[in-house]
């Protein structure tokens, strides 16, 4: 795709680091040998406890998609050589996270400031920083959990701690940020010791990386496709849609990783449809990093500029078959 080609320098001058989480997984198709270079780049930073700080704002550090990338880049070019290269330090950041964000010792790591989000706009704060379990974060880090389970076990390496890790954190989504009532995740602030209510798409993410049982990931899908499927929207939108609400963004991000969450559980009709709809929004409005939800035959519903390599990356993923797709088929 020729705006990724035109922007090889696109890592360095992204945003945010889930920006670069979407470069990586469209450049693993046309590039994988820039991804490759990227993630040693990148570890190449790590501090001796074992995080990386994000580049514009070095106080807070690299969400843990590093090993997700890996695992990406090794579906598509299965040369053991390149993990093995990496693995110590993917494990170190895995480490990182569970011994010095993990206050409770429960396996639900916190975020402290909005750049380590998953959607750094729902926690824009006045304090210096914060103590927030969130789902969408911890099952971003459960999905790069699995992918560096899954390549340890190539390598034949010790994944004791990291097995572990993961069963603690998959137990207490499960247990602890689990909400009946809205039938998803919620995140839980320890600093107030209260449950966070801001319902939104990132709250599904789990489901990408198999967090529920089928019986309880039956029921979020259920309640995902009541509340963000709308005749009206293009796709799935961002913020949960209310009466009379018309402000709604789309990320195709995250539009990206429900649909891979919703062939893991076998929805696959609502998958195939949701991945058809936001290529059509696409290709009949060109490549934003946000867009309007709501369907406007006439007007652009791009929001900012255009010819965005991230959306760029995040539709080649899509339209050439995401790495994870055949994987996740054989659950059902």
């Amino acid at each position: 795709m020729h705006i990724l080609h035109e922007t090889d320098d696109a890592f360095q001058h992204t945003a945010s680091a889930m920006e670069q989480l979407a470069l990586g997984l469209g450049y693993a198709h046309c590039d994988v040998g820039k991804v490759w270079h990227w993630l040693e780049q990148e570890l190449g930073r790590q501090t001796e406890h074992g995080c990386i700080p994000q580049v514009h704002d070095a106080q807070s550090y690299m969400p843990p998609f590093y090993s997700i990338l890996a695992w990406t880049c090794w579906k598509k070019d299965p040369s053991i050589a390149r993990v093995e290269d990496l693995f110590d330090a993917l494990l170190q950041s895995h480490r990182y996270w569970y011994l010095h964000r993990d206050p409770q010792e429960m396996g639900l790591p916190c975020i402290h400031f909005a750049e380590e989000a998953v959607l750094p706009e729902f926690f824009q704060s006045d304090d210096a920083s914060f103590q927030i379990q969130d789902p969408a974060f911890l099952g971003l880090l459960c999905r790069a959990n699995e992918c560096l389970i899954e390549m340890g076990e190539k390598l034949q390496r010790d994944l004791g701690d990291l097995i572990q890790w993961h069963e603690l954190t998959v137990f207490g989504l499960n247990e602890d940020l689990w909400d009946d009532r809205a039938k998803s995740y919620c995140g839980f602030d320890l600093d107030s010791g209260q449950k966070l209510e801001n319902p939104n798409l990132a709250n599904y993410l789990p489901l990408w990386a198999g967090v529920p049982d089928q019986e309880l990931a039956e029921e979020m899908c259920r309640n995902l496709i009541k509340r963000y499927f709308r005749e009206e929207y293009w796709a799935l939108p961002v913020q949960m849609p209310t009466k009379g609400s018309t402000g709604e963004t789309i990320s195709l991000l995250l539009n990206r990783v429900i649909y891979a969450g919703l062939l893991r559980y076998g929805f696959k009709e609502n998958a195939s449809y949701l991945r058809k709809s936001s290529l059509q929004m696409v290709g009949n409005y060109g490549f934003y990093n946000l867009y309007h939800a709501l369907m406007h035959p006439y007007d652009n519903i791009g929001i900012g500029k255009g010819n965005s390599a991230v959306t760029a990356a995040l539709v080649l993923d899509l339209a050439e078959g995401i790495a994870e797709k055949r994987s996740f088929e054989q659950n059902w």
